[in-house]
């Protein structure tokens, strides 16, 4: 199956035989037959609207690329009204745009918690929480799933052995394995209750639940304890994902995420 041409990829071709002897051996296919497995749940991404909004933006001049960071020359015009614009939608103070849903987990929490904090994570959040929380500063606990007394209890046992820093619950507001809604008033009162931050992830929900797909914290946005990451590249047909949040969170994120900061010089 793979040719090997020295040692150093020897382990790799061997963890492939492995994968494939017990069937687990993946590949990428092209699209074929009927898709039951989309997340392009209302079928945007190949509407006419959406075509027509495409081409209409590089007959105006859109660019392609970025060509650099937004905080070093990135950052565009509609960058600024597709912010605007969403945060309006969705009833937050401001939104922040991202490449991705993924970065957009990894760049809240490697950025927003700090030293001494703690996030609650439910069991089964997305991988993408799982891996900022380890790349972050702060600590981190798992607690039952859709279970606010498990995350009350989780929070208490920590106070009890001394943190004292902010704490954030983590959750996302309907998990795609199970098709389950997580109780979203329970976790406002726990983070209201605690002093805490709550974060929801709404990546399968935004576009197909809420008033006008807005997504099932919409009674909630505007709260300045809540920070919602609204995927862009399922329901909605595009691609990228929407951090609403209050202004100060945001600016934070601006001067001390990764994703809008060059890398530093290297000074001789």
């Amino acid at each position: 199956m793979y040719s090997i041409h020295g040692v150093k990829v020897g382990d790799y071709v061997a963890a492939l035989h492995t994968l494939k002897e017990d069937n687990r051996l993946r590949g990428l296919e092209p699209r074929a037959g009927i898709d039951f497995a989309s997340n392009d749940y209302l079928a945007l991404a190949s509407a006419p609207r959406m075509k027509k909004a495409v081409y209409a933006a590089l007959e105006a001049g859109t660019p392609i690329g970025a060509g650099g960071s937004r905080l070093l020359r990135g950052n565009c015009d509609e960058h600024e009204t597709l912010e605007t614009e969403a945060a309006q939608f969705f009833g937050a103070e401001t939104a922040l745009f991202f490449g991705g849903g993924y970065v957009a987990n990894f760049a809240v929490l490697t950025t927003l918690p700090q030293r001494g904090d703690l996030l609650v994570l439910d069991s089964l959040v997305h991988a993408s929480i799982h891996e900022g929380v380890r790349a972050g500063r702060a600590d981190f606990r798992i607690s039952a799933h859709n279970d606010p007394e498990s995350v009350a209890n989780t929070i208490r046992d920590w106070r009890a052995g001394g943190g004292t820093g902010r704490v954030w619950i983590v959750a996302e507001s309907l998990y795609s394995m199970d098709g389950d809604f997580a109780p979203l008033e329970g976790l406002v009162a726990l983070a209201d209750r605690y002093d805490a931050f709550l974060m929801v992830d709404e990546a399968h929900a935004t576009g197909v639940y809420g008033e006008q797909g807005r997504g099932l914290t919409a009674a909630y946005e505007g709260r300045e304890n809540l920070l919602v990451v609204h995927t862009c590249g399922k329901a909605l047909g595009a691609a990228g994902a929407l951090v609403t949040a209050t202004r100060a969170l945001r600016d934070f994120l601006v001067n001390r995420c990764r994703p809008f900061i060059s890398p530093p010089r290297r000074h001789p």
